[in-house]
């Protein structure tokens, strides 16, 4: 009796195909993991220049590539272009493209962080906003990863994308445009005791000024920030030599995180009649986000703040008074 052979698989054997059908489900996930973690990394470096996006243009044009009136205007557009990316990684719109663009500018900003080394360049880069401070160095390892994560994306996912492609693009359609109005009006946003430590009842101590201030302000004393760079602090030095000059305030001094060139400069353009000290920035940037700032000190301790342009002549008396 003949019959014909079986033309199935046997029971429990593994078809053909699906050790490298497993290895490619794997690395898509790794792609889709890379994906969710570069665009995290974006958003969150994006969400934090927005704080205080006048820094981050300080920051770009301290790199003498351009001028600080252009970094004013390219500042909230490279914001929002971070927003963009970081948005169309995690919703899946685009997402090679996406991540070939992420790629570049993490390129461009090692090559720009390599570049501020050679100069002699030790200012953190602000690539996670004017409150998170790392050295250049630190920045490249980090873009070196992050470039990692974005070339997994591009070849672990290749042409991927959602279902929904139209939602995911209108998803990033709408965060670029609010992130750049955010961006736009963040000088403007009553953000200050949410992003500053510089507060009511706050000790010298606690703001790391005891050290900077002598014991006469520390006591009762008038205390301007100002960035000696910007055309502002030249009326802000007029109104405290007024102030330091009338009889019963309080003592005025002044700290500035500007460079020592720009110190001797500042003093002979604007004559102040009142002490001017230097601190470094990452101590002072804590303490504002826009400048001119004024706070006044009292047994050691902040008794009130006063946003530019000056602080008012009846409080101070009237706290002298006191």
């Amino acid at each position: 009796m003949t019959g014909t052979a079986a033309t199935g698989p046997a029971i429990g054997s593994v078809p053909a195909g699906d050790g490298s059908t497993g290895r490619r489900r794997a690395l898509t996930r790794l792609g889709h993991a890379a994906r969710i973690a570069l665009g995290a990394v974006f958003l969150a470096a994006g969400a934090l220049k927005i704080v205080d996006v006048a820094e981050f243009a300080r920051q770009t044009a301290s790199y003498g590539l351009i001028g600080p009136r252009l970094a004013a205007v390219i500042a909230p557009g490279l914001i929002a272009l971070e927003i963009a990316l970081a948005a169309a990684l995690l919703a899946g719109c685009h997402v090679r493209v996406a991540a070939i663009v992420t790629g570049l500018l993490l390129a461009f900003f090692i090559a720009l962080e390599g570049w501020g080394i050679m100069q002699g360049r030790i200012e953190s880069c602000g690539c996670f906003g004017a409150y998170v401070q790392r050295t250049p160095q630190e920045v490249i390892l980090e873009d070196l990863l992050f470039t990692a994560l974005a070339v997994m994306v591009v070849v672990f996912l290749g042409a991927w994308e959602p279902r929904r492609h139209r939602l995911a693009a209108s998803a990033v359609a709408a965060a670029t445009v609010a992130t750049l109005g955010l961006a736009i009006a963040s000088p403007r946003l009553p953000i200050d005791p949410w992003v500053t430590s510089l507060a009511v009842g706050r000790t010298v101590e606690e703001l790391g000024l005891a050290a900077r201030l002598p014991a006469e302000v520390q006591a009762g004393g008038l205390v301007a920030i100002l960035d000696l760079a910007d055309p502002a602090s030249k009326d802000a030095a007029a109104a405290l030599n007024e102030l330091a000059a009338t009889p019963g305030l309080p003592r005025v001094l002044a700290l500035t995180p500007s460079t020592e060139a720009e110190h001797a400069a500042f003093l002979w353009q604007a004559y102040p009649a009142f002490d001017l000290l230097t601190a470094d920035r990452p101590l002072l940037k804590r303490l504002y986000r826009r400048l001119p700032l004024y706070f006044l000190v009292r047994s050691g301790r902040v008794e009130a703040i006063y946003p530019g342009p000056r602080p008012p002549t009846a409080d101070l008396l009237s706290s002298k008074a006191s």
